[in-house]
């Protein structure tokens, strides 16, 4: 009887949640408009903060919006420039947190000047950004319906011009890509930036063994809000967070003179997860090369011509990557971070995506008992990651949406691992698993569609060549 009951109020809780879910094509119907107000640049002696305004116009209802970066002060930053142009466009992508909840229509700009151009390259990237967004609520809209820039006269935003030197600020996540772009530039780039925001306890590590290098910046969100329309049904989803990371970076590179912003996006982030109404659906799509190539020109265009923005492992697959962490960086095995699961507790999950790849990735080139002490088990001898282990490896599987690799990635390495086994041996994902004898081009084509200086490309080129895999 109690069972019955159970399930009962679970189907009522289940019904009022339905009743309280907004959809995009009700939300469209109301009177709906979404305003990036003003920003605003305040500096003391000890930081710089910004302070962006935004409002979501519900009819007669107004919701405002605070958002807030803070960046402390040290003797190699200079703020002898106007920066107004970098900290608008800041503001601008940071905005889609807020834009998302209602997905209004017309999206006002009340403190800055788009021309068209400018207003179809951010089209572009609300759209494409919030692809995920789109197939899990499940939206019929197209690049051109899903929102309408609609800005002031004025101002309008002059280029910064600025003398930046051969230095690099590399961004540190905490995860195995960042950690080899910094272990393979860390000598050659002595000088060299390391850059986290809110950062977690891995790159903390990272920053507080570098203080004179390290440049650490605070985030906040208007979290209560946004959770508070959650909670009432409105829309959620994924962003695209690293067209956040590449604004503030720029803007980074100029207070700090530093010509190079040196990402760590490899050649997977290229691949979609699903195609959903002919949209190409990529959780990944602000570390493709696509965005990349966009987001350089709108730069060089818009912004500044002094700071360069690229992927310094571009030409490399996760199997490359992989090959040079377990070569490179020893050191991190047991402080590296990719979960977003466990992260902020400085833990991997074992139950996630991100987790079963980054083992898949790592189990040709780390020994069974580090790996498994570094994760805390053996992850293809976990029976509940199945229908995980299936979305990596079947490509008629819908891929999960997470940072993760190609399915000839996945096959790649789990092919090699299965073969390392005798059939006694086989862990319990593997044990019913079909090696995949696919021919897998482990070549680095340098020449393929990258964006690095040759400096750089040297310097990865250098390393590559020593790999045996």
């Amino acid at each position: 009887m109690s069972n019955c009951l159970a399930i009962l109020s679970y189907n009522i809780f289940i019904k009022l949640q339905m009743a309280i879910m907004k959809n995009f094509e009700t939300l469209r119907e109301e009177d709906n408009k979404f305003i990036y107000k003003n920003y605003e640049i305040v500096e003391s002696d000890e930081a710089i903060t910004l302070h962006f305004l935004y409002e979501l116009h519900e009819g007669e209802e107004v919701t405002p919006f605070h958002h807030r970066i803070e960046l402390k002060k040290d003797e190699k930053l200079s703020t002898d420039f106007v920066m107004d142009t970098a900290v608008f466009h800041i503001g601008l992508a940071e905005a889609i947190s807020y834009y998302k909840i209602a997905a209004p229509k017309e999206f006002y700009i009340e403190c800055g000047y788009l021309t068209q151009e400018q207003k179809e390259w951010f089209k572009k990237l609300f759209f494409n950004g919030l692809g995920e967004f789109i197939y899990l609520n499940k939206i019929n809209v197209t690049q051109d319906d899903l929102v309408e820039f609609i800005t002031a006269d004025e101002p309008k935003f002059e280029k910064i011009k600025r003398e930046t030197e051969e230095r690099a600020i590399i961004p540190i996540g905490g995860g195995k890509d960042s950690l080899v772009s910094y272990e393979l530039l860390k000598d050659v780039f002595p000088d060299s930036l390391l850059f986290s925001m809110n950062p977690i306890v891995a790159s903390k590590e990272i920053l507080d063994k570098h203080p004179d290098n390290a440049i650490e910046l605070k985030r906040e969100l208007d979290l209560a809000k946004i959770l508070d329309f959650n909670k009432r049904g409105y829309l959620n989803g994924h962003i695209p967070f690293s067209s956040i990371v590449g604004f503030i970076s720029i803007w980074l590179g100029l207070l700090y003179k530093s010509r190079y912003i040196v990402l760590s996006n490899e050649s997977s982030a290229n691949e979609e997860n699903i195609i959903y109404n002919g949209q190409k659906i990529n959780h990944q799509y602000s570390k493709s090369i696509e965005f990349e190539n966009d987001f350089r020109w709108y730069v060089k265009n818009f912004v500044t011509e002094d700071v360069e923005y690229f992927s310094f492992l571009r030409p490399l697959d996760e199997i490359h990557i992989a090959k040079l962490f377990s070569e490179h960086a020893r050191e991190h095995f047991f402080t590296f971070r990719s979960c977003n699961v466990g992260s902020k507790r400085n833990e991997w999950c074992g139950k996630c995506p991100k987790c079963l790849f980054t083992y898949i990735m790592l189990c040709n080139y780390i020994d069974d008992a580090t790996l498994q002490k570094i994760f805390g088990k053996d992850m293809l001898d976990d029976e509940e990651l199945r229908e995980l282990f299936d979305g990596l490896s079947q490509s008629e599987a819908v891929k999960p949406f997470e940072c993760v690799g190609t399915y000839d990635e996945v096959n790649y390495a789990l092919t090699q691992k299965y073969k390392s086994y005798t059939q006694e041996q086989l862990p319990k994902l593997l044990q019913s698993y079909e090696p995949k004898e696919i021919f897998y081009k482990l070549e680095v084509d340098f020449e393929g569609e990258n964006n690095l200086p040759l400096k750089f490309k040297e310097v990865l080129r250098e390393q590559v060549a020593k790999l045996h895999i």
